[in-house]
């Protein structure tokens, strides 16, 4: 049975490849046409732009991988289908569930190489291209994302806690310098709002730090007029996708000790705990279509039914993510159910297929 393995998984290997690279291909293009906008703003140019796009690629790859894995299975598997090689496998006794089999197992090892890209390559490559990126834009802005917002506004540096869906910011700590680099003053506020072309900073804590003594006064609201703008702030801002799954972990700890909502990085904690699961279940679902309705049709008809099925996977994953984080006290359920919903029906047909 090694041979049969070793076939399916060549097979399947070749399915996957085509249709990863085709698929980075077109996402590429397009983040070009939309990053395009931005070229020869400051010091951003073309190779700017291109190193950008590249960097961001294994994160891609992370993400667009099931549905890599449900069209990658339905070609590959497809093909053999068109050239009655599975047939002739049926034939030499070998059965749906072996051939299943075969399959999981060259799948779990493309799913082990793309989740380790995804949880060690991707985090700190996206998150180097944010910093290249926004320093080509901005050469006095500097950032580390991992916990909350770090920048850097003239002498000045800047600490903001976190920045919600709405745009406010929550937990700024401004340290003010004097020309000497000596700290001269603090400002804390529990968030912030951008109002026309500037910041307005609540309920201040001021402390003015001198040789002799450190005063302190509460001011209800002050003017903050700094380079961070609001679509700065959603260039540098942490997104749940670039951190790897320890450090959303600790992320989580760190919201949860602070009294923040951390919902959305549950969800995609789980999300990313889960997706083995989650690939397999699309070859799983896969291998029904390829026995049975799509066994005698071409490939576009192959690659239709299996966009429209990885397509209809993620707007549901997509829309019980959302519903879940408004409507579900426990993210893991939010996160499971599309997982388990895929599961269950390629387990159904499957079984029906035998």
């Amino acid at each position: 049975m090694d041979i049969i393995d070793r076939y399916i998984g060549k097979a399947m290997i070749y399915g996957i490849l085509s249709v990863l690279l085709v698929m980075l291909a077109l996402d590429s293009l397009i983040s070009f046409t939309g990053e395009a906008s931005s070229i020869g703003r400051a010091n951003y140019g073309v190779w700017d732009a291109i190193a950008y796009i590249i960097f961001n690629i294994p994160l891609k790859l992370y993400i667009m991988f099931p549905m890599v894995a449900l069209l990658g299975t339905m070609l590959s598997l497809g093909v053999l289908a068109g050239n009655s090689e599975l047939i002739a496998m049926r034939a030499a006794g070998i059965s749906i569930a072996r051939i299943t089999l075969s399959v999981l197992k060259t799948g779990t090892i493309v799913t082990a190489v793309v989740i380790a890209i995804g949880e060690f390559v991707a985090p700190p490559a996206v998150q180097y291209a944010k910093l290249k990126r926004v320093s080509a834009m901005d050469q006095e802005i500097s950032l580390n994302t991992d916990y909350g917002l770090w920048a850097r506004d003239g002498v000045n540096y800047i600490h903001i806690r976190n920045v919600e869906d709405d745009g406010r910011l929550v937990g700024i700590n401004i340290y003010i310098y004097d020309e000497s680099q000596q700290l001269v003053e603090t400002l804390n506020s529990p968030f912030a709002e951008y109002q026309e072309d500037h910041w307005v900073l609540y309920e201040v804590v001021k402390r003015s730090i001198t040789t002799d003594n450190i005063s302190q006064d509460f001011i209800a609201t002050v003017r903050w007029d700094t380079l961070l703008k609001p679509e700065m702030v959603n260039v540098v801002s942490v997104s749940p996708d670039n951190l790897s799954v320890i450090k959303l972990k600790s992320y989580i700890d760190y919201l949860n000790a602070n009294g923040l909502n951390s919902k959305e990085y549950e969800l995609t904690f789980w999300s990313k705990l889960i997706a083995p699961v989650t690939i397999a279940g699309m070859i799983v679902l896969a291998i029904p279509f390829v026995f049975g309705s799509l066994r005698n049709v071409g490939v576009g008809q192959r690659i239709l039914v299996g966009f429209l099925l990885g397509l209809g996977f993620f707007i549901f994953n997509k829309l019980i993510g959302n519903a879940g984080l408004v409507y579900i006290d426990y993210p893991w359920i939010a996160a499971m159910l599309p997982t388990l919903v895929v599961v269950i029906i390629g387990s159904v047909l499957l079984k029906r297929t035998r």
